[in-house]
């Protein structure tokens, strides 16, 4: 599943999938909603990390934090990202694939 970003039609992308025989859905409207549950976790990891005081000022500190952060993400969020699974599905079902809030 792509939401047609320029990354994710780069020929590279295209080439690799092929070559590795991975299917992807299509057609994919490029503004409908993200549906990947991971997507709203990396959204709150990232926010976890930019609140933290200090900020992470090298590359070996942000790769801790993430770590930490990833760490101490509760269960109920990853839980409450899937249990939304439904109720988003519906939405886009229910708008056509076209962007809502849902």
């Amino acid at each position: 599943m792509q939401d047609n970003a320029p990354a994710h039609r780069a020929r590279i992308s295209n080439q690799y999938l092929y070559e590795n025989n991975i299917p992807v859905l299509h057609p994919w409207h490029p503004y409908s909603p993200d549906l990947n549950p991971i997507e709203h976790l990396w959204d709150l990891l990232d926010r976890r990390v930019r609140m933290r005081q200090p900020q992470p000022q090298t590359l070996l500190q942000l790769e801790r934090a993430l770590h930490e952060e990833w760490d101490n993400i509760p269960q109920q969020a990853v839980q409450r990202f899937i249990g939304s699974m439904r109720r988003r599905c519906q939405a886009v079902i229910l708008s056509r694939g076209h962007h809502t809030r849902y």
